[in-house]
């Protein structure tokens, strides 16, 4: 009976570590991992399909350019405009904001902060030269709208939307991606044209490339495209005549339609997404460089309740003017 016992006992030391063995030794079974992490879910984890989901970037960019302190406060609004009638995450895109903060009147640090904190991912970039131009030619209000030109060479992004920081957005962005071709804007407006075949360069949707970024830089120095009194809306124009799609009005809303054709502006007001102050620039309080009663005062009246509003959203009452 003890010899019995021994073997028993024999037996099931022998049982006991040919188990160890198993759980423990170099060739582990897959039943040994943790049921919540499974050896396919790792590889799953590190596919290059799931790390492409990770590492990528939005599709999409909306991008604004504030080269001048001055235009700090209306790139806030208009980033906080964009979000409150977008969802960019949905849309797969995301707000990206060239800025230049070198030179007198650039974008500060204290600028950058408040954009960044606005929802803005603040791209700087270098001041565009371009061969055979002398840029003391070029008015110094023009010569950093240049800059925007930079945005052709993103070309991580598959297409990029660009509004002037003097827009504010009152509606959905969405359609604005399913417009064809590799440019689209709308119409620009005068007080003695309504519909021009020319378009302002304010909001514009387009495909970047290195290959047509290359193409217009020297293009800059040949008079058929570009004079030294000219903007980049002139330029565009030139570069894309007869080869746009052009945008409703509702994507660039023009002020110069209230004050010359105002009954069109009624007529379209609910429909409009966009709205551009290009004759007067918007500010807080619209007293500030608009007499009650003039010309402008109610759609400066809006963009200051609006802006208002804007500031309660992020406690920003007391503090934003500064930057402004």
């Amino acid at each position: 009976m003890a010899r019995i016992r021994m073997f028993a006992g024999v037996l099931v030391m022998l049982l006991v570590v040919c188990g160890l063995y198993s759980a423990f030794g170099s060739q582990p079974s897959s039943s040994s991992l943790p049921t919540s992490v499974s050896e396919a879910s790792l590889k799953d984890l590190f596919s290059p399909t799931e790390k492409s989901k990770i590492a990528r970037k939005p599709k999409y960019a909306i991008t604004s350019s504030v080269q001048t302190a001055s235009f700090t406060a209306m790139a806030v609004m208009l980033g906080y405009s964009i979000q409150k009638h977008n969802d960019l995450k949905a849309m797969d895109a995301e707000l990206v904001l060239l800025v230049r903060d070198e030179g007198a009147d650039a974008v500060t640090a204290e600028n950058k902060t408040r954009l960044e904190k606005a929802g803005w991912k603040v791209r700087v970039a270098e001041e565009l030269t371009f061969e055979g131009v002398d840029n003391g030619q070029i008015r110094a209000h023009h010569r950093h709208n240049l800059n925007k030109l930079h945005l052709w060479t993103w070309t991580e992004y598959e297409k990029i939307l660009f509004i002037d920081a003097d827009v504010v957005c009152k509606g959905s962005l969405a359609e604005l991606w399913e417009m064809p071709g590799d440019f689209a804007a709308a119409p620009d407006v005068w007080w003695n044209i309504l519909v021009d075949n020319r378009f302002n360069s304010g909001v514009i949707v387009f495909r970047p490339s290195m290959e047509t970024f290359h193409d217009m830089i020297p293009k800059m120095s040949d008079p058929h495209y570009h004079s030294p009194n000219d903007a980049d809306q002139a330029f565009l124009n030139a570069y894309y005549r007869f080869r746009y799609f052009g945008l409703p009005y509702k994507y660039n809303y023009n002020l110069v339609m209230y004050q010359y054709h105002r009954e069109v502006w009624d007529q379209l007001w609910d429909e409009a997404v966009l709205v551009h102050f290009t004759m007067r620039k918007p500010k807080p309080n619209p007293a500030e460089h608009c007499h009650k009663g003039c010309n402008e005062w109610e759609p400066l009246e809006w963009y200051g309740q609006y802006f208002r509003e804007m500031l309660a959203y992020h406690s920003w009452e007391k503090e934003l003017p500064v930057y402004a």
